[in-house]
């Protein structure tokens, strides 16, 4: 190695300082929210499987379950996580919280209100960011299996469809008459800055004999 005595090091002037100072903030604010959604993730899921240790749900069998989700309604109504989804081997497992805010969606998968709680007749919608909890979606194909564990239950949906449509098909949020599951995200995975299209994952209720 040779030696750096002597070495005169360049001198940065004012721009490159501030392009620098620019950079290492943009550095630890990307670290700070990284780190942010771990602890959230990793606290929520800890309270999570305590509550379904204390509150142990019935796997919903289509046409016997409850109308209604009582025990995810109630959580989302005290602003508390709702459950968890998981998609085996596409590196999808993600706590979910009620809302689409800004805040929400960098800690947890965010359950879009006005829609379906897991496990109930109706579309439920999730939606995530395509480089954080739903980067696996790139990797879901039809047939795969998405699991969602309430204080209701553990309810598992099979993957029918998926497509790309432009954000103005909010009609993917609309109400259905089967149980059925959207999974939301933006498009292409790979795309710097705000993607201009959606990643929509449909699927639909199974009953645990399927």
């Amino acid at each position: 190695m040779l030696p750096l005595r002597g070495v005169r090091w360049p001198r940065l002037g004012w721009p490159e300082r501030c392009l620098a100072l620019a950079a290492f903030v943009l550095l630890g604010f990307c670290a700070c929210a990284y780190l942010d959604a771990g602890i959230y993730q990793w606290l929520q899921g800890q309270r999570l499987d305590g509550l379904l240790v204390r509150r142990p749900g019935i796997l919903g069998i289509f046409g016997r379950m409850p109308a209604t989700a009582t025990g995810a309604r109630g959580l989302a109504a005290a602003d508390e996580p709702i459950g968890r989804i998981e998609i085996a081997g596409r590196g999808v497992r993600a706590i979910i919280a009620e809302g689409t805010d800004s805040r929400t969606l960098r800690r947890a998968v965010g359950h879009v209100s006005g829609t379906a709680f897991p496990g109930e007749r109706g579309n439920v919608a999730l939606a995530g960011h395509r480089d954080g909890l739903f980067r696996g979606l790139e990797r879901v194909g039809p047939e795969d299996r998405v699991r969602i564990t309430t204080p209701d239950g553990s309810f598992e949906y099979v993957v029918e469809s998926i497509e790309v449509v432009p954000p103005s098909r909010t009609d993917v949020l609309d109400a259905s008459a089967a149980a059925t599951l959207t999974l939301i995200t933006c498009y292409p995975f790979s795309f710097i800055g705000p993607a201009p299209d959606r990643f929509i994952v449909r699927a639909r209720l199974m009953s645990p004999n399927t």
